[in-house]
């Protein structure tokens, strides 16, 4: 890795980090509110209206944290005076660049309502893979130039998503009908989710602020397991989400039964739990194959392999609170999501910071992991006293309970045969041993009857 875990790059990821907490939390209330606006058929002028306000006052303070960002940094971090100067300079830019793509979150919600769930990722893809040619070409030997780079592709991303959206009958113009009931209601709703966003951003900015201050390279560590995780939410654990959404709003408008809901993490949980084997097994060498070589040293290599498991690992439980999540969402209920999540953040903070002190950069990420799990059973708990279970979920916890004995089991025999038989190649080491995770993981859930080969995927 060219740019290495270095002060330029602790100082961009501190940046992206307060950047994010911004515009994250409002992305995610965005889509929350609008799938259900578009499936509904609310009022255009009514969402117009939504959007117009929302976008309004996000924009509002990124210019006023742009305009204090030394400042700001200094109360943040106790890094030296070139790490503060390096950070004022990159804020600039990570704000347009978040500003830029973060209403690509409209775009994609109206994408899920019309069951043009991959039309983004299509461009994302192709955008990626144009940022990506230009950086293996060479030519960018500068962090100025790849952060210019980054926003070149913000922009191509947005002017391609709307060119094709527009033409999918999307409309969008600025409205403001502020004594709108039904604005009012959307307001309503999208608040909590704001502030159940807001407390996990938080969560995520005092991590980074923490990796921070244990010294050059510890950001860096940490916002690429940021990054190889969201590899996988963007890829995997996204794109399961957008699909059952819209299913799900159907169901409680329909009032059907929750079994379909219960079925669908069963899979999912099981989808996830492959790529954590998979990691385990092939993560070293992916990690080594992506980010060895240049200033990237090879202890920075295993201890990103090693915080990035741990990360990923989590991800079991994320995925099946997220479901929760949309299950309250789609009944307009978001303050109990963030109750939750204001718990969750809490207790990951906390953790943290006693984990660190003997751990360092490990007890950053296991706190996460375990505020994940706090996060799951309290929601769950809150499920049961709000809607009750309608079926037997016994059957399910232990589902859940297999998938991860048959990870275990597909890692320990994987890693044996790959112990005995050598290969030396980093990418048909990949090749070889990630098609085997899949054969002995699969052939595994066969053995243990797990249920996800009876569901009906509608």
């Amino acid at each position: 890795m060219n740019f290495g875990a270095t002060n330029y790059m602790d100082a961009y990821n501190f940046s992206l980090s307060i950047a994010t907490f911004l515009f994250a939390f409002v992305t995610t209330g965005i889509t929350t509110v609008i799938i259900p606006a578009y499936v509904k058929k609310c009022d255009k002028s009514v969402v117009n209206s939504f959007i117009t306000i929302i976008y309004s006052i996000v924009y509002i303070l990124s210019f006023l944290i742009i305009v204090f960002r030394r400042p700001i940094s200094i109360i943040l971090t106790d890094r030296d005076s070139n790490f503060i100067d390096i950070v004022s300079e990159f804020l600039i830019y990570v704000f347009l660049i978040q500003g830029i793509t973060s209403f690509l979150a409209v775009t994609t919600a109206y994408y899920q309502c019309i069951n043009r769930f991959n039309t983004p990722k299509i461009i994302l893809f192709f955008i990626n893979l144009f940022i990506t040619i230009i950086l293996i070409s060479g030519i960018i030997n500068d962090f100025n130039q790849y952060i210019l780079l980054l926003l070149l592709g913000s922009v191509l991303n947005l002017i391609i998503d709307l060119s094709i959206v527009i033409k999918f009958g999307f409309r969008y113009r600025p409205e403001f009908k502020w004594k709108n009931k039904e604005l009012k209601k959307l307001l309503i709703i999208f608040l909590p989710t704001v502030f159940s966003s807001g407390v996990y951003q938080l969560c995520s900015l005092v991590d980074t602020t923490l990796a921070t201050n244990l010294g050059e390279g510890m950001s860096t560590i940490l916002g690429y397991s940021s990054q190889i995780l969201s590899m996988i939410n963007t890829v995997i654990i996204g794109n399961l989400s957008v699909y059952i959404y819209p299913k799900i709003v159907k169901y409680v408008e329909n009032k059907m039964n929750t079994k379909c809901f219960w079925d669908y993490s069963i899979l999912f949980h099981c989808c996830v739990l492959l790529i954590v084997t998979g990691y385990f097994i092939i993560g070293l060498e992916g990690i080594s194959f992506i980010f060895g070589g240049g200033k990237f040293l090879e202890k920075d290599v295993y201890l990103l392999y090693i915080c990035s498991g741990i990360y990923i690992y989590g991800q079991q439980f994320n995925i099946i609170r997220d479901l929760v999540y949309r299950y309250f969402y789609a009944n307009s209920e978001t303050k109990t999501t963030f109750t939750n999540s204001l718990i969750a953040s809490f207790s990951n903070i906390v953790i943290s910071i006693l984990l660190i002190s003997f751990l360092g950069i490990i007890g950053i990420v296991i706190g996460t992991v375990l505020s994940s799990l706090i996060s799951l059973i309290m929601i769950i708990i809150r499920f049961y006293n709000r809607f009750g279970f309608d079926i037997n979920f016994k059957p399910i916890l232990f589902e859940w309970f297999k998938n991860n004995v048959v990870m275990i089991l597909t890692i320990i025999i994987v890693t044996f045969i790959k112990s005995k038989f050598i290969i030396s190649n980093g990418i048909a080491i990949i090749m070889v041993y990630g098609l085997l995770t899949i054969v002995v993981f699969t052939c595994l859930l066969k053995i243990f009857r797990s249920k996800i080969w009876s569901i009906r995927i509608e």
